[in-house]
């Protein structure tokens, strides 16, 4: 049997999107939000497995049937990801028995005047079967880019993220012990005066938070769900606005990816504190880093 030729294809697709660069990497980068938008066809096709390890080395799996009659799986191992700014990935297509293809992806995110984001998405493939297939995978990428667009406008998370260089029990100790959560918890100058810290499910959590500029907030939380060292979910209570955040706490190299999911009643709410909420966020991954840094300093001979 004669071995078919190897057809080489290539295609960038453009979308410009009403959502920060943060936003639109998170919804790469992150496995509940991917989840809404990279997929097969929901009529006809079901998820069978689906693993994101969104690191420099790591690998992200999707598998998935097409009417119980042949399988697709889409695996790639990342090579390059600068947050908010770009992601390089390889990944090979298996549908049923037949290696379909192996291409190289790059996604690269450009903030716009006007506050969004333009995604420039290139990807070069090599088609092993002998077929030129650009076309259908342009299209088809196509459409889950026009997904992705519903998902950003409809969404009511906030979610935010980042790898910190140390281990997962440390990074989690570091929320978990409330002496240590006080000198880092909230935006850059803000201060904290715990009153009730009670992490367990059903527990209280009442402080009051002094901002840079000397404003006072008193917040009212309560736990949720506590599962050490991997996830606390904390129901915010406020008379301004609700929120259910969740922390995870997951491995990644021999560091930890702490992803904070924070979920609003609706979207008009969460567009009110969007912009503020995320760089606030942001900063609180930098005191975060910080205190982590200082307690390794301190614990070097």
């Amino acid at each position: 049997m004669k071995t078919p030729p190897v057809v080489h294809g290539s295609f960038t697709i453009e979308r410009t999107y009403k959502a920060s660069p943060a936003r639109v990497y998170a919804a790469w980068s992150d496995l509940e939000t991917k989840a809404q938008w990279f997929l097969g066809p929901p009529d006809r096709w079901t998820l069978v497995k689906r693993e994101l390890d969104f690191r420099v080395g790591g690998q992200e799996q999707l598998h998935g049937q097409f009417g119980g009659k042949h399988s697709t799986v889409f695996t790639a191992r990342y090579h390059d990801i600068l947050p908010n700014e770009r992601m390089v990935y390889a990944y090979d297509m298996h549908v049923g028995d037949k290696h379909l293809s192996v291409s190289l992806a790059t996604v690269e995110l450009h903030a716009t005047k006007e506050g969004g984001t333009r995604m420039v998405f290139t990807e070069q493939a090599a088609f092993l079967d002998g077929e030129d297939g650009t076309r259908s995978r342009e299209e088809g990428t196509a459409v889950h880019f026009d997904r992705l667009a519903l998902v950003l406008e409809a969404s009511h998370d906030i979610v935010s993220s980042r790898a910190f260089d140390a281990p997962r029990a440390r990074v989690y100790e570091a929320f978990s012990d409330p002496e240590q959560l006080t000198l880092w918890w909230g935006p850059q100058g803000s201060t904290n005066t715990f009153e009730q810290f009670e992490l367990r499910p059903g527990g209280k959590w009442r402080f009051t938070m002094q901002s840079a500029e000397g404003a006072r907030y008193a917040m009212d939380k309560e736990f949720i769900e506590v599962v050490p060292e991997r996830s606390v979910v904390i129901q915010h209570h406020q008379r301004t606005h609700h929120f259910v955040m969740r922390l995870d706490f997951a491995d990644e190299g021999e560091g930890t990816r702490l992803t904070w999911r924070m979920r609003f009643e609706s979207k008009d709410e969460v567009e009110k504190v969007r912009g503020f909420v995320e760089a606030a966020n942001e900063q609180n991954f930098d005191r975060l880093a910080a205190h982590l840094g200082s307690r390794l300093r301190a614990a070097l001979p």
